[in-house]
C-alpha cells in the first residue's frame, strides 16, 4: 500500500453512502422498494417494508453481510430495470442535496492527479442527477451505473468489465467504498488497493493514503 501513489492511475468511488450520505434520499429509495413489494402482492406500503426487512434479514444471515437492495429486490421477483425506473419516477434527491463545496475540493485535488471514476448500483440518470446536486459531476471520467451490465455489485463478472473498460493492472486501481463486502471485498480479492469510508469527511484518508496532506 505504501507504494501506490507511484503506481495509482484511477480511484473507482461507490456514491450512495460515499460521496453522501442522507437519510432522505435512502428512506425514499427503500420506500420505492417497499411500494414495488406491496403493489406487486396487493398489499400495504408498510406491509411490503416488513416484507422488504425480513428477506433483508434472511439473505444477511445467508450471506453472512447485507446484502445489496437490489438483490432484495430480485429474491422478491421486482427485475432491476422496473425497480430502477420507479427510483428514476420517483425518487428526489433535489429535496436534500446541495452544492457541497468540501466534496469539490477533496475530489477536485484527486481529478488533478489521477482518473476517477463511480461504479454504482444505482441508475445513470439518478447518478448524474446526485452528482449535479453536489456539484461534481465534472470531475468524473465516467460513470458505471447498473444499465453497464445490469449486474448489482457485488459479482464479479461485471467489476471484471469494468476493470477492463478502464484498463491497466491491479496496482493502478483504488476502490474507494462505505460497504466492505459489496464495494471492497471483490477488487481486494484481486489484489486492488481499497479504502472503507463512513462518512464523506473520511475521503481525507486517500489523500493521506496518497502522500497528499502538507
Amino acid at each position: 500500500m505504501s507504494d501506490l501513489s507511484s503506481t495509482l492511475q484511477s480511484i473507482i468511488l461507490d456514491l450512495d453512502g460515499t460521496l453522501y450520505v442522507n437519510e432522505g434520499v435512502s428512506h425514499e429509495i427503500e420506500q420505492v422498494a417497499c411500494e414495488l413489494v406491496a403493489s406487486g402482492r396487493g398489499l400495504s406500503t408498510a406491509q411490503g417494508c416488513r416484507i422488504l426487512r425480513s428477506t433483508r434479514a434472511m439473505l444477511t444471515e445467508e450471506l453472512g453481510s447485507e446484502p445489496a437492495l437490489s438483490l432484495v429486490c430480485a429474491e422478491l421477483g421486482i427485475e432491476l430495470p422496473e425497480f430502477h425506473q420507479a427510483l428514476q419516477d420517483r425518487v428526489r434527491p433535489e429535496r436534500y442535496l446541495n452544492n457541497d463545496t468540501a466534496l469539490q475540493h477533496l475530489l477536485g485535488s484527486l481529478a488533478e492527479r489521477y482518473r476517477l471514476f463511480v461504479y454504482s448500483n444505482n441508475n445513470y440518470p439518478l447518478v448524474q442527477k446526485i452528482l449535479a446536486l453536489l456539484g461534481v459531476e465534472h470531475l468524473f471520467s465516467r460513470l458505471y451505473t447498473i444499465e453497464f451490465c445490469w449486474r448489482p455489485k457485488p459479482d464479479s463478472e461485471a467489476l471484471e468489465q469494468v476493470l477492463n473498460d478502464i484498463g491497466g493492472p491491479p496496482e493502478s486501481f483504488l476502490f474507494v467504498g462505505d460497504r466492505q463486502h459489496i464495494d471492497l471485498l471483490p477488487p481486494a480479492q484481486r489484489g486492488i488497493a481499497t479504502l472503507l469510508v463512513r462518512q464523506v469527511a473520511d475521503l481525507l484518508q486517500i489523500h493521506k493514503l496518497l502522500g497528499l496532506l502538507h
